[in-house]
């Protein structure tokens, strides 16, 4: 992520419950532990005296207030200030249907509990573009072309083509290859079933289980690295699994080179995400984020039908030999 971006101080989360007919009579920290995942019944309580609930119809709020049918519940969050990456993203494609981003590495798509600004769903309320949103996701380290609905009637639309075979999706990737594994203009297919690594510590960790995965790759060329030789790979994916051009590279025993889940240890990745700016383990890393582009996306127009082809041009660390 660039140190570049623009700093946003005022990161106010506001969520807004309505009661239904489940919850009336409930308690108000009992509502709010049943709701927010990870909330305690303790931690409630403390959030519900904190000032920052508020009750509609409004009215005194505590821990034991008893809440009503068609009551709304207000939390508002106050978060650390964010840098945002408005600058290195840009727009490949946008029509009244549809719109194609160019995704920086470190921008997440959606809010997590931790990041609200940097999103790509903020991105768009920041352009003035109520209602545009992502049909598809990209991880938050993963570059390049992500396909958006401009307004949302056609979220769902979009949505039903990415879970069919409809887009054509290309990317590339720099992987760990001293040995020479991956020989200019070879093409092969990886196809290893995959399911999450139940000899892990990390629940997201994938690798060999029982559904269907299926990778094209066609060897582009080389790069020369310091820290060991890198092959440019072309990857086309038949199946979508959680991570799957990562862990089939990892499983050749070429991971992307700044993979810090495929490429290290499960504590080398807990620690990276303890101290994410640790100069000395981001030096056990050819790069500080996985090499992992999503280069082209083709895909039928939501309304015309005319097929859709859009190029992310490609990162800065593409471009220069170490």
């Amino acid at each position: 992520m660039s140190d570049q971006g623009k700093r946003i101080d005022d990161n106010i989360r506001v969520r807004r419950y309505e009661v239904d007919h489940n919850f009336i009579g409930w308690r108000l920290d009992q509502f709010l532990a049943n709701r927010i995942d990870g909330m305690s019944r303790s931690l409630a309580g403390r959030v519900a005296c904190s000032g920052t609930v508020e009750v509609l119809p409004e009215r005194k709020v505590k821990a034991g207030t008893k809440l009503r049918l068609a009551d709304v519940v207000i939390i508002r969050e106050e978060l650390e200030p964010e840098v945002v990456q408005d600058e290195e993203a840009s727009i490949l494609f946008e029509d009244a249907a549809v719109v194609i981003v160019d995704k920086p590495s470190g921008m997440l798509v959606h809010e997590t509990a931790t990041v609200r600004l940097n999103t790509i769903t903020f991105y768009f309320k920041r352009l003035g573009w109520e209602g545009a949103e992502p049909a598809h996701r990209l991880d938050r380290e993963t570059s390049g072309a992500l396909v958006c609905a401009r307004t949302s009637e056609f979220v769902a639309p979009l949505r039903e083509l990415f879970a069919s075979d409809d887009p054509q999706k290309v990317y590339r990737a720099l992987v760990i290859d001293p040995e020479t594994t991956w020989e200019v203009g070879e093409k092969r297919i990886l196809d290893s079933p995959l399911g999450f690594d139940e000899t892990s510590s990390l629940p997201m960790r994938v690798w060999h289980g029982d559904l269907h995965a299926r990778t094209q790759v066609k060897v582009l060329g080389r790069q020369s690295h310091p820290m060991g030789d890198l092959a440019d790979l072309e990857v086309r994916i038949e199946t979508g699994r959680q991570h799957q051009i990562r862990v089939h590279l990892a499983m050749e025993g070429t991971p992307i080179a700044g993979d810090k889940l495929y490429g290290k240890s499960d504590d080398f990745f807990k620690a990276t995400c303890d101290f994410p700016d640790d100069q000395e383990l981001l030096a056990e890393l050819h790069f500080p984020r996985h090499a992992l582009h999503a280069w082209r996306i083709g895909i039928g127009h939501p309304v015309t039908g005319e097929r859709l082809r859009v190029e992310a041009p490609l990162p800065e660390i593409w471009h220069s030999e170490k």
